[in-house]
């Protein structure tokens, strides 16, 4: 008889159980969804958001030195990218300004990390370029601020930026560097060139002398001039 009795306890409570356990894999997963970082809020806690078709990864073996030939179509002949539809950023700088990239001029995006040695030494390069009187011409450039680490030197990224008196205004990425990884990104500073119609010109690695960035510039502009 006890037997019995213990029997239809155990299954009494078996519905109990199964509920209590199935209740807390939905809180486990409700709670899960709620941490995770929002790809629409940047890391500074602005807006950011990327629209358009993720673009292929630029080749480790890609020869950037492309960019100072007159003619930029031999940089195009080894960009997986070319006269692809650049994706197009929105978001907020780094006073809460909304900011595009989507605007009819050639355009350069140039993506920053803060802990990055050859960033911080273009940045004083281009900045010190600006100071003494380059000039851009019909060339617009963005920064973009993306792999924030808040362990690595020179965080956070904005207060970097603006010690360095920086002319340009700046988009922060999320956290997810979903920014980045849109545009196939391979290493610090990263370039994308872009022209007035909004198409991939070539995207570039590494950092450049300010000779070199006056050439990028009026090779950029030439190209967009004859497209």
């Amino acid at each position: 008889m006890a037997t019995r009795k213990n029997t239809k306890t155990k299954r009494n409570l078996t519905p109990i159980f199964v509920g209590a356990v199935a209740g807390l894999v939905l809180i486990f997963f409700l709670a899960l969804f709620f941490i995770q970082p929002s790809s629409e809020e940047n890391y500074l806690g602005g807006n950011i958001n990327v629209t358009g078709d993720q673009l292929p990864d630029l080749s480790v073996d890609f020869n950037r030195d492309c960019v100072f030939f007159e003619n930029l179509n031999f940089c195009q002949q080894l960009e997986p990218a070319a006269n692809m539809k650049a994706p197009v950023i929105n978001g907020t700088d780094l006073n809460g300004n909304s900011i595009t990239s989507e605007i009819n001029s050639p355009t350069i995006l140039l993506f920053l990390a803060h802990w990055c040695g050859y960033c911080q030494v273009e940045v004083k390069e281009i900045q010190d370029w600006i100071d003494n009187g380059g000039n851009m011409g019909r060339v617009k450039m963005y920064s973009i601020l993306t792999s924030i680490n808040s362990s690595q030197p020179n965080y956070p990224p904005d207060k970097w930026l603006n010690s360095e008196g920086w002319s340009f205004q700046s988009f922060t990425d999320n956290e997810l560097n979903g920014v980045a990884q849109h545009f196939g990104i391979r290493g610090f500073p990263f370039w994308v060139l872009i022209d007035s119609n909004g198409d991939i010109v070539t995207r570039l690695s590494g950092s450049y002398t300010k000779d070199q960035f006056e050439i990028i510039l009026s090779n950029l502009d030439n190209y967009d001039k004859e497209k």
